[in-house]
Formats: C-alpha cells, sequence, structure tokens
C-alpha cells in the first residue's frame, strides 16, 4: 500500500466532500485567483521543505534526492 495514494485519496476525498461542492462550484474554485495563491505559496513552501531534507540529508550522509508532490486545486477536488 502506497502513502501517497493513501493521502491523496483520503485526506482530499475528506476536504472535498466536507465542503459538499457542486461541479459548477469547483469550476468558480478553480479560477479563483486567492484560491490559486494559496496553492502557489503552498508549494513554495513544498520546495523549502525539500531543501531543507536535502541539507539535513547531505549532512548525515544519505545521499538520496528529495522530490515532493506539487499541489493544484483538482487535489482537493478529486472525486
Amino acid at each position: 500500500m502506497d502513502r501517497k495514494n493513501i493521502l491523496s485519496e483520503g485526506f482530499f476525498d475528506k476536504i472535498r466532500r466536507a465542503f459538499g461542492l457542486s461541479t459548477s462550484q469547483e469550476k468558480i474554485l478553480k479560477k479563483d485567483k486567492e484560491v490559486q495563491a494559496g496553492i502557489k505559496d503552498m508549494n513554495d513552501r513544498v520546495e523549502r521543505i525539500e531543501k531543507i531534507l536535502q541539507k539535513r540529508f547531505k549532512k548525515i550522509g544519505i545521499d538520496k534526492k528529495i522530490k515532493l508532490s506539487k499541489y493544484t486545486v483538482n487535489d482537493f477536488l478529486k472525486k
């Protein structure tokens, strides 16, 4: 069982269901500038975490490349 699938399928589906959005409401959210800016901010923070983890891994002798997935509005509106 893949942890990424558990998080994306379970967590984001619960958020979508909690809001009870219709298809037209989802389209409005996808185009909302504040929502897009929030997701961009969240992705910037994900990049920052990647860099921090990469530095820490190098310090302790692990040469593994860290790559976290970026988010989109659809991640929160999956059906």
